[in-house]
């Protein structure tokens, strides 16, 4: 058994990943950017992965019209004590919301220059849809990736 717990989603899950060393400085985010994290906590449609008492990866989905959703996934640098068993779980309840939901267009959007995101939409059987100019809060650029269910 590998101990993870899966409980709902809370704002203040994100502001902890934040202020501390998240799973690779390409995604380093600045505190002042921590506002966006209130529009992350969805009652049912977010979750947080818990590893020996210490949040691990927070993730979930936000609808934005019917049947299409944002897909999200902030993580500590403690995912490396487990990554692929915190993979799979990330995997399975983003599989289990897309179905409750009824998605049939997931999206994302990642760094462009966080190689180990971009593989990791990759393994999730998200595709790019190509680079995003200045898209995000930083002024970075970004890949739009997508599943179609």
């Amino acid at each position: 058994m590998d101990n993870i717990n899966i409980i709902p989603f809370k704002k203040e899950h994100a502001h902890y990943i934040i202020s501390n060393p998240m799973n690779d400085p390409a995604i380093q985010i600045a505190p002042q950017f921590k506002k966006y994290a209130l529009f992350l906590e969805i009652p049912g449609m977010s979750f947080t992965a818990i590893k020996d008492g210490k949040i691990v990866v927070s993730g979930g989905i936000g609808i934005l019209w019917d049947n299409v959703a944002e897909g999200w996934v902030l993580a500590t640098n403690d995912i490396w004590k487990n990554p692929i068993s915190i993979a799979r779980h990330v995997k399975k309840k983003l599989d289990i919301l897309t179905k409750t939901y009824k998605v049939k267009r997931l999206q994302t959007a990642v760094k462009a220059d966080f190689v180990l995101g971009i593989k990791f939409a990759e393994w999730l059987g998200l595709k790019s849809e190509g680079l995003m100019k200045h898209y995000g809060p930083d002024g970075a650029d970004y890949i739009r990736f997508a599943k179609i269910y």
